[in-house]
């Protein structure tokens, strides 16, 4: 080996040596987000106060908590909303008093959920109508089929006290459901 075989190759040792000390990070930057473990971890969140609910009337509540978008985490961000409905009066002891709480993303296929006076929860995307309860609306009632695949999501709730105020405050869990489905399965 002469030397300028030497020095060439050298020279391209060095120069590949510096294209991978670059490259490295740089791939590992672009492929972040696809090694990154998709979680649908619930939220568990005080939603509303039990005395604000009115018995029979949804109440429409933000549900916050941080999220991660590609490569950008961002913090206390509205990541959901969810419809609770008080089912008892204030004769109930607040501990005893029953609660329902649906996800307000329409089964079907994920618009948002709103509240009709008149007939309950529809999907205003394609027409789809739910009861108070969270059952679809039956198809006779409707003059056509109801497209929704099951009833609303609903999530878990609990009634717990407030330790330092005493107050008596809805708890959820919040989490999201794949749509289409005729049955209730968690995202992953």
């Amino acid at each position: 080996m002469n030397r300028r075989a030497l020095l060439k190759w050298i020279s391209r040792v060095i120069g590949w040596t510096c294209a991978l000390i670059v490259a490295i990070p740089g791939i590992s930057f672009i492929t972040a987000p696809l090694r990154r473990r998709s979680s649908n971890d619930a939220i568990q969140q005080r939603v509303a106060k039990l005395k604000n609910l009115r018995v029979g009337i949804p109440t429409q509540v933000a549900i916050t908590g941080g999220r991660q978008d590609a490569w950008v985490r961002y913090d206390e961000e509205v990541v959901g909303r969810a419809w609770v409905v008080r089912e008892t009066d204030e004769s109930v002891k607040p501990e005893e008093t029953r609660v329902r709480v649906f996800s307000t993303v329409c089964p079907h296929l994920g618009c948002a959920v709103q509240f009709d006076d008149k007939r309950g929860f529809n999907c205003p995307c394609h027409k789809a109508f739910f009861e108070l309860t969270g059952k679809p609306v039956a198809n006779a009632e409707l003059g056509y089929k109801n497209p929704t695949p099951r009833q609303l999501d609903d999530l878990d709730c609990r009634i717990v006290e407030d330790e330092e105020s005493g107050e008596w405050w809805v708890e959820v869990k919040y989490e999201t459901f794949e749509h289409g489905l005729t049955t209730k399965v968690p995202r992953a």
